[in-house]
């Protein structure tokens, strides 16, 4: 908690400091695009609010491309668009990890300064990742559940498969959840398919078809309502036999549950930090200085290895729920 405060702090003091600049319409000419799958959801508007407040304090323009369903070949074209305007930087977030390397290395071939965050594309010749150290935020995750249900912890995940971030996140739940509960099990894997209603579905049967489960982490941000809906299905959404639920999300919905012990628990990222942290990188990487980036010739420098912008548990009664329940604005 007051380690995400300090960083909202931190960041709205480098907004002010830089404010000034501003007037000085450093970069009036210049547009930066992010790529989101999934366009209009709360976390991209996170992300996005986070990249046009960091943009506007050098007068830089923005641009939000990307589908409105979880389609990765739709982000690929949305690159390729930002590509033929030249727009000065690009950031994506990767609905597939493989999808978006042909639209990553064109852009980089093009001279536009790419990088991925929220969702990696590690093949790719992007320049780096921004975004949560997904390892780690399983990690916690799975060592939450682990404290709070021993070793009789018996795991279902929902998941969808291809995506280096999920992928990383259930390695770092599996060995968190060992670590402190080593009699602990995962007992199934679905793929909800980034759906809620999916995610309904298939995580209803999987608890009928498995009743020994007593706890569902959820890899991503979509399926935490329909697991909460599934628990209800089977009738173990209260009482001894209930189902814990740790979800992957800090929109409203999935705050007001956790806030109401409807859920155990929410992995809550910084999404608002990773926009703004990914447009000064873009922003450093536009605008080379005397001493060139040594990994990408021609290009501004960035660091070379991937910014954790950090996770926080969110349990019932936390104050950072309050803070949260405003979504942000996007102008």
């Amino acid at each position: 908690m007051r380690k995400l405060v300090k960083i909202f702090a931190l960041f709205l003091a480098v907004a002010v400091g830089v404010v000034g600049f501003a007037g000085n319409a450093l970069a009036a000419d210049e547009t930066y695009g992010m790529v989101v799958f999934l366009k209009g959801s709360e976390f991209f508007n996170w992300c996005y609010a986070g990249f046009q407040d960091a943009a506007a304090t050098v007068g830089a323009k923005t641009e939000l491309q990307g589908p409105a369903d979880w389609d990765a070949s739709g982000e690929a074209k949305a690159v390729e668009q930002l590509i033929a305007k030249q727009v000065k930087g690009i950031a994506v977030t990767a609905g597939d990890a493989d999808t978006l390397v042909a639209s990553i290395n064109a852009a980089i071939a093009a001279k536009i300064p790419t990088l991925t965050f929220d969702s990696d594309s590690p093949k790719s010749n992007r320049m780096l990742f921004v975004g949560t150290n997904n390892y780690n935020s399983g990690y916690q995750a799975g060592k939450a559940l682990g404290k709070a249900l021993g070793d009789k912890a018996r795991v279902g995940i929902s998941m969808i498969p291809g995506l280096d971030s999920i992928t990383h996140r259930i390695a770092g739940f599996t060995a968190g959840l060992a670590e402190v509960a080593p009699g602990a099990k995962i007992v199934a894997q679905v793929n909800d398919e980034g759906d809620v209603v999916k995610a309904e579905t298939v995580l209803t049967a999987m608890l009928q078809a498995n009743p020994e489960i007593n706890a569902i982490f959820c890899g991503h941000g979509n399926p935490g309502t329909g697991a909460v809906k599934a628990t209800i299905n089977v009738g173990r959404d209260k009482g001894d036999n209930k189902v814990n639920v740790c979800a992957f999300a800090l929109d409203v919905p999935i705050l007001e549950m956790v806030q109401n012990d409807e859920l155990f628990a929410t992995v809550a990222q910084n999404p608002y930090l990773m926009g703004v942290e990914s447009f000064w990188q873009l922003y450093s990487a536009a605008h080379p200085t005397q001493f060139d980036n040594p990994n990408f010739h021609g290009f501004g420098n960035v660091p070379t290895s991937d910014l954790d912008t950090g996770v926080n548990i969110i349990f019932k009664g936390d104050p950072l729920i309050d803070a949260l329940l405003t979504p942000p604005t996007i102008k």
